[in-house]
């Protein structure tokens, strides 16, 4: 496996928390996802770090021997990415590193298309991580823009509401729910439902059960996992599951989408930028793909009027109507 700076800054969130759910939250992954990375920093040491019980967690001698250190590598690869971005050497100023959640979901690829028209001297390098590992980077330095839902996203990261979009079911045309012209969340009662991988996007299952739990639903997870919108495409043309979503950007004809209501749950994209910090100035690439995104949510309508709705401040909701929602196939 190799150690890797991920290893070392879960292992001090755990220290520090002595919790591995707490842990967990302040590090933005998922329980199950940090106690398998532990195991497998122990597992390539050779030590147990930990001595759990259902009630505790502790240092084992070997984990108190080793935080120092990790502290000390952690904060030396932060002074290095520091430096390295003060530096500012061509190729970084002239790209922009952009996590926009999925190249197949329509919000991310119109910004992205918008973008690159208004500035084709700035080079994208793109990524599909999701909003978790996506915080991590943009702390580290990796990444310059997240796209995503920011209900998790630390009050040092910026963070602007760029689209609120009611959210949609996909579903095969045989399916029976696709004769209603809307469907209330309540229906999905029962309904399996297609859902990405935890670890790819636990923002969004939460999100799901948010809204589901709201109409007194307690939802059914179809057993598996796909990634993007054909691998979806592929397994909802069988009609044994529905997948909440918002809107793709190039939807296949055989397939429908139909609003969500009762309540109308909304999802609340976000721009996130790297933590601001006193010696780095603003990145020119960066403003102007938020100066882009703004102008595009303006022409396109994603965002109320200020006033009318109450902010939520990237952490999705509920609407009675939303604005800008535009057609469905």
């Amino acid at each position: 496996m190799g150690l890797e700076l991920k290893h070392l800054r879960n292992f001090v969130a755990v220290a520090d928390a002595l919790s591995f759910s707490v842990a967990a939250r302040r590090s933005f992954v998922s329980q199950q996802a940090l106690s398998r990375i532990i195991q497998q920093l122990e597992q390539e040491l050779g030590v147990k770090l930990f001595e759990r019980t259902t009630r505790s967690v502790r240092l084992t001698p070997a984990g108190a021997a080793m935080l120092g250190p990790a502290r000390q590598s952690i904060a030396a690869a932060d002074d290095a990415v520091s430096a390295a971005r003060r530096a500012g050497s061509g190729d970084y100023r002239r790209s922009l590193r952009i996590d926009i959640s999925s190249s197949d979901l329509q919000t991310g690829a119109v910004l992205l298309r918008a973008f690159r028209r208004r500035h084709p001297q700035i080079s994208t390098w793109q990524v599909e991580e999701g909003v978790d590992r996506g915080l991590a980077a943009l702390r580290e330095g990796r990444l310059d823009v997240l796209l995503g839902l920011a209900a998790h996203c630390p009050l040092d990261v910026p963070a602007e509401v760029i689209r609120r979009e009611p959210v949609v079911l996909g579903l095969s045309a045989a399916h029976p729910l696709s004769r209603l012209d809307a469907v209330p969340v309540a229906r999905l009662a029962g309904e399996p439902l297609l859902m990405p991988a935890d670890e790819v996007a636990g923002e969004w299952i939460e999100f799901i059960a948010q809204f589901c739990r709201q109409a007194g639903v307690r939802p059914r997870r179809w057993p598996g996992a796909t990634h993007g919108a054909h691998g979806a495409a592929d397994v909802l043309r069988e009609g044994n599951c529905v997948v909440p979503t918002v809107r793709w950007d190039d939807p296949p004809a055989d397939l429908v989408f139909r609003p969500l209501v009762e309540p109308v749950p909304v999802f609340d994209w976000a721009i996130m930028t790297a933590p601001c910090t006193e010696d780095l100035s603003p990145v020119p690439h960066v403003e102007a793909f938020v100066d882009s995104a703004r102008q595009v949510a303006a022409r396109c309508g994603w965002l109320p009027p200020p006033g009318t709705v109450p902010s939520l401040a990237g952490t999705g909701g509920f609407l009675d109507d939303v604005p800008g929602g535009g057609a469905l196939r």
